[in-house]
């Protein structure tokens, strides 16, 4: 047809291509996609590489050899369907198949009843009957917990270690800001100390006691609570992540981090299953945040048996029978927040990063071996004989730093 209307508007035969080299002729069985023209009215369009070719007819481009370019990264192992990306996040890709013939997605919509079934036409984002397979953009080699800084030695103080086990006790024991603990060190005990004083005091401190706390922190529970609570980093927002226990109150793993994201999640339940048995199936119990299941999928794919669980606690009210059973453990880590909380609030937000990760540090040595609790007979949560010795809080301080001196 086009042959024919050029024939009219031209009154003449359209002509054929006449290369001059047999090399840049088009193969004989090649024609237009566009008008099937055939391979005398067809020439290689991008000279030497003879890739691309255009038809003389109706100027159509194309590829010689088309190449199959495939978008699709994973296949769903029940149907070997496509999996599409459904939601990017910094930590980790989610991808979901959309298969409806999905042994998967069958096998879970026959489970819901009829109330369930007509909820889902207008809230199916509360369902989660397809596959769904998640992309981690971290490694292991990244699961770094953070640290207070290791270039302070604390033997370096001008002070006597008294003085700066003093600090200690007033300024992280007993919640006081830096300011009024200088006030203190100097009008009641006559000792020259000014609040840098105070806080160069903490930074010092706090690598030998991160090095005890790791080292005696002991076995752990199969049963663990964690949550994620806000500090003021810079005029900014960091959080701090706490895993306890139920039954001692002891602190298993504290991670701060300026998001709340699946890697310092991740971070914060590596540390705390750090030193449980190899045949113990841990559970942890947190919030609705989206960041815990996505840190336990990664952390549960190299295990083939004792598989971590997870228990969520929505709102504020148990409004689903998983809410109503494990609330109290929600209550737990809830309280252990309100008292991070009193200790830190004297800080009034921290200029960087360093100093939050400090303060952290120390309030969790004295939360977990100094600090009695009602519940657990006026004990601490780990209960040292070296420590129940020593009747003074800067006595015992003076032994934890001692002790982990002697670590290296």
């Amino acid at each position: 047809m086009l042959l024919k209307q050029y024939l009219k508007e031209h009154h003449k035969p359209l002509k054929p291509v006449n290369p001059k080299k047999s090399e840049t002729k088009v193969p004989k069985d090649t024609k237009c996609p566009d008008c099937r023209a055939p391979s005398k009215y067809l020439y290689f369009n991008d000279g030497k590489k003879r890739s691309q070719i255009k038809c003389k007819v109706c100027d159509c481009l194309f590829n010689l050899h088309r190449r199959l370019i495939r978008k699709t990264k994973f296949w769903c192992p029940h149907c070997n369907h496509a999996l599409y990306l459904w939601k990017h996040r910094r930590d980790c890709s989610i991808y979901k198949c959309d298969n409806d013939q999905c042994s998967v997605f069958t096998n879970n919509f026959k489970k819901l009843n009829r109330l369930e079934k007509a909820l889902r036409k207008t809230k199916s984002s509360q369902f989660k009957l397809r596959y769904q397979y998640r992309e981690y953009h971290f490694t292991n080699e990244q699961l770094q917990h953070s640290a207070p800084d290791q270039s302070n030695f604390i033997f370096n103080i001008r002070n006597s270690m008294n003085t700066l086990c003093l600090a200690l006790t007033f300024h992280i024991s007993l919640g006081i800001s830096a300011r009024k603990t200088a006030f203190i060190l100097q009008n009641v005990f006559q000792l020259q100390a000014s609040y840098q004083t105070v806080l160069n005091y903490t930074l010092y401190a706090a690598p030998y006691c991160h090095r005890f706390n790791l080292e005696f922190k002991g076995s752990v529970e199969s049963t663990q609570a964690g949550d994620e609570t806000y500090i003021k980093v810079a005029g900014k927002h960091a959080y701090t992540f706490f895993f306890i226990t139920p039954t001692r109150r002891k602190i298993t793993s504290y991670h701060i981090d300026d998001s709340r994201d699946t890697l310092p999640a991740t971070i914060a339940m590596t540390e705390a299953i750090r030193t449980a048995p190899d045949n113990q199936s841990p559970t942890f119990i947190t919030d609705g945040n989206p960041s815990y299941p996505s840190g336990i999928h990664f952390l549960n794919e190299p295990r083939n048996n004792n598989k971590i669980s997870h228990k969520k606690v929505i709102g504020l009210q148990n409004l689903d029978s998983e809410s109503t059973e494990f609330r109290p453990f929600k209550q737990l880590i809830e309280r252990l927040n309100r008292t991070y909380k009193f200790h830190t609030q004297a800080a009034n937000g921290f200029n960087n990063i360093k100093g939050a990760i400090s303060l952290t540090t120390l309030f969790v040595t004295y939360y977990n071996f100094f600090r009695p609790h009602a519940s657990l007979d006026y004990e601490s949560p780990i209960p040292r004989d070296d420590l129940l010795s020593i009747p003074t809080l800067q006595g015992k301080w003076a032994q934890v730093l001692n002790t982990a001196f002697l670590l290296n």
